[in-house]
């Protein structure tokens, strides 16, 4: 386990161990947004990798949930209820107005900015039932994309060319599939009779890291997206979810309960050998990898048991409380570089 340990940071941090060790890097270029109910109400929140430079984005008394960097890192789309009902906004991260690019009396949500910032796609149920649509961030009509009488969503980009992967219950059990922004080139990737959710791509597009419950328990699977095959990625007859890659594609971190209670593991991938980064008798789960690959954001309530977002060092070291109040922290996402 320790060579393993030592070998995660090797491999994920962007400078040499020894200068790590050395001489402290600077987290100026690692931001964090994430909501809080700490104002009294749920807003959008940004904060430093070390806790400092904690700012209310929103600062509104309307329930603001679920932030997305766009991928200059300028702005945020979030998801707020402002309006009456639940839309999806985007405004400046500085501060400023906020757009309602949503601009539907239905409920839209999850949104997720592309690759290239162009789009933002975020789930309705303004047709009946939930589909995917696509917007400009600076407004529009938000195009369907998915048009099923059945339920569709979220939609997560795939870093490298113009797909969206989702879930959907059109097959009569929860699948993943990917599409085109404009609806095209639609294809089933899961066809288990278990439940599979959650899809995650690789920075590279080589992979897909997903949950399911084929196997009897809830485990995470990687899907080579050349090959298309399937494996269990986290082996173990516990529960392991919310899978994360590591930025240079060789790492997959989640959150298992293997340990006793929930932990943040992480495994070369193919390598079958687990090292537990958090080992704490909290509930430590949702980890999150920065694009420095310096750092793993994750929620425990370790800490009088309310749920902050805790940043470590991608080897599990010095773990730090970086939103450290009373009240449910969630929702995490690290800026882009």
């Amino acid at each position: 386990m320790q060579r393993l340990r030592r070998a995660l940071v090797r491999t994920c941090l962007p400078i040499p161990l020894l200068a790590w060790v050395a001489v402290a890097p600077s987290m100026a270029q690692d931001w964090l947004a994430f909501s809080s109910l700490r104002s009294g109400d749920r807003d959008i929140w940004i904060v430093q990798a070390d806790g400092s430079g904690l700012r209310n984005v929103t600062n509104n008394p309307a329930f603001d949930d679920k932030p997305c960097w766009s991928p200059d890192g300028k702005r945020i789309a979030f998801v707020s209820d402002r309006t009456g009902n639940d839309e999806v906004f985007v405004m400046p991260i500085e501060g400023g107005a906020a757009k309602n690019i949503s601009n539907s009396p239905g409920t839209d949500g999850d949104p997720a900015w592309s690759p290239d910032g162009r789009l933002i796609v975020f789930t309705s149920d303004r047709t009946g039932n939930a589909d995917l649509f696509v917007v400009s961030p600076e407004g529009g009509t938000p195009v369907n994309v998915t048009t099923h009488p059945e339920w569709d969503g979220p939609g997560n980009w795939c870093p490298i060319a113009p797909w969206i992967t989702f879930v959907s219950n059109r097959m009569g059990n929860q699948d993943i599939l990917v599409v085109a922004p404009d609806g095209t080139q639609l294809r089933q990737l899961t066809g288990h009779q278990a439940y599979d959710s959650d899809p995650v791509w690789s920075s590279d597009g080589r992979y897909v890291a997903f949950y399911s419950h084929r196997e009897g328990n809830v485990d995470v699977f990687l899907m080579d997206m050349q090959t298309g095959a399937q494996t269990n990625a986290s082996l173990d007859k516990d529960w392991d979810a919310d899978p994360t890659f590591s930025p240079d594609g060789r790492w997959l971190a989640f959150a298992s309960h293997r340990a006793g209670n929930n932990e943040v593991f992480a495994t070369v991938i193919g390598s079958g050998q687990f090292v537990n980064l958090t080992n704490n008798p909290g509930d430590d789960r949702q980890p999150v990898w920065s694009p420095s690959g310096q750092y793993i954001a994750f929620t425990s309530n370790r800490n009088a048991g309310d749920y902050d977002i805790l940043v470590m060092q991608a080897d599990g070291s010095n773990p730090v409380s970086v939103s450290n109040a009373k009240g449910e922290d969630r929702g995490h996402v690290w800026r882009p570089r």
